[in-house]
């Protein structure tokens, strides 16, 4: 594994928030899991689909994190692709019977922090770093 100190700081914030998204994901699948288990659940065929997918994006974005500290091309690419998901999710929840301002911008924040930092040069420039290497291996 490439050495974290080496990494520019605008990967390293990437790294961290994609983590910190993949952790609160792993909670809630935890928590429907938990749900399921206690029999909370109205709809059981629902609730499993609900956890299996939700299980597999936390397990999915632990995975990009880790291949960002790896300085991976494609990872990059992922983080761009789950900050646009979570941007789709937080314009849902502005509006809407259920519409809360509070997610909307604890969604938005994190995702526009990531979308801007994949786009600059430092970031860039380490994981087509890593894409080089991975040529030549």
């Amino acid at each position: 594994m490439k050495n974290l100190k080496k990494l520019p700081t605008g990967l390293l914030a990437v790294i961290a928030v994609v983590a910190l998204e993949a952790s609160v994901l792993a909670y809630f699948g935890i928590q429907l899991g938990l749900g399921i288990v206690a029999g909370e659940s109205r709809a059981f065929a629902t609730a499993i689909a609900l956890f299996a997918m939700v299980a597999a994006a936390a397990a999915w974005l632990f995975y990009v994190a880790f291949s960002l500290t790896r300085s991976k091309r494609w990872a990059r690419s992922a983080a761009l692709f789950w900050q646009l998901v979570m941007l789709a999710v937080a314009s849902g929840s502005f509006t809407g019977q259920f519409g809360s301002q509070a997610i909307g911008w604890a969604l938005v924040a994190p995702a526009v922090l990531v979308l801007i930092l994949v786009f600059t040069k430092p970031v860039v420039e380490a994981t087509l770093a890593g894409a080089d290497r991975e040529d030549r291996a």
